[in-house]
């Protein structure tokens, strides 16, 4: 026997929403995602019987001590090298070994050891690490900074609305690239503020495991991006018919161009932010409908 559930709320016509749907299944073993056949699909869970999946995802979500076991922690006992934004080599070194140990994925994610800025001797970013002024900080950070939000008493309800529709959005910055978090005139005094639903945002950082990093020595590109992050039409992504569960996604991610009207619902590509003066340093990602 098996269970389904509807997450209306985790629409694919928004990348954060597809992201967060995907890392339900990274999150929950044997969870297994589909999408709706509406006009804007939505995700759809299958389960086992004994799966609840609301309680199971809640209980999933990144806390204080496990993102502070992560490879991409700021620093972790014993270690020599702190994981901030600018990645020596040195420090990547470490923290691979690390991930190779432990398991992970979120050093990939994160940044690629295929190419070194020759100026100061960094690493480069996947356009889902994208750089964030002042105190945001790194990827870690800000994945920290949505957990804080969020009491243990009070996550199963606040998944539960997430994944409804009804996510509660509060003033964090999230990861850096929802075209959402840019609240201005929504909020009551939000101008130049981000307002972001710290549960999508967990379920994304989960789901970032599924999109490392890739560098030919001259520039790198997190997997299923195309061209520079700042182009429309760089990354696309499709929602699609049969329950796939993480190991499927993660083959589809790499055959979803090559598939059928009968495999894939709707396809999507992403719209990229257009700052407004030069000196606008924020990343975002709205996303239009492929014909």
């Amino acid at each position: 026997m098996s269970r389904r559930f509807e997450a209306p709320g985790l629409t694919a016509d928004w990348l954060n929403g597809w992201l967060a749907a995907i890392g339900a299944t990274v999150l929950v073993p044997g969870l297994r995602l589909g999408w709706a056949d509406e006009a804007v699909p939505f995700a759809v869970y299958e389960s086992d019987d004994h799966l609840d999946v609301v309680p199971a995802i809640s209980r999933a979500l990144p806390t204080a001590e496990s993102l502070g076991r992560s490879t991409i922690a700021r620093k972790r006992p014993g270690e020599h090298h702190a994981f901030e934004r600018h990645v020596t080599l040195d420090a990547y070194r470490e923290r691979a070994e690390l991930e190779r140990r432990e398991g992970g994925g979120h050093l990939a994610a994160s940044v690629s050891d295929l190419r070194v800025d020759a100026d100061h001797g960094n690493l480069d970013h996947g356009a889902f690490d994208p750089a964030a002024p002042g105190t945001t900080g790194p990827l870690w950070t800000r994945a920290e900074a949505c957990q804080r939000k969020l009491s243990m008493d009070q996550r199963e309800s606040y998944v539960n609305a997430s994944l409804l529709g009804n996510g509660h959005r509060m003033k964090v910055n999230g990861l850096g690239f929802d075209a959402r978090r840019l609240a201005t005139g929504v909020h009551d005094g939000s101008l130049g503020e981000k307002y972001a639903d710290p549960v999508v945002e967990l379920m994304v950082f989960a789901a970032l495991v599924l999109f490392p990093t890739r560098g030919d020595g001259r520039q790198i590109r997190q997997r299923g991006w195309q061209d520079r992050s700042t182009k429309r039409g760089a990354f696309c992504w499709s929602a699609w018919r049969p329950f796939l569960d993480r190991w499927g996604i993660d083959a589809f991610l790499d055959l979803g161009s090559r598939l059928d009207g009968e495999f894939v619902l709707a396809r999507y590509r992403v719209v990229p932010y257009q700052p407004s003066a030069i000196a606008d340093t924020t990343r975002a990602y709205f996303a239009e409908r492929v014909p």
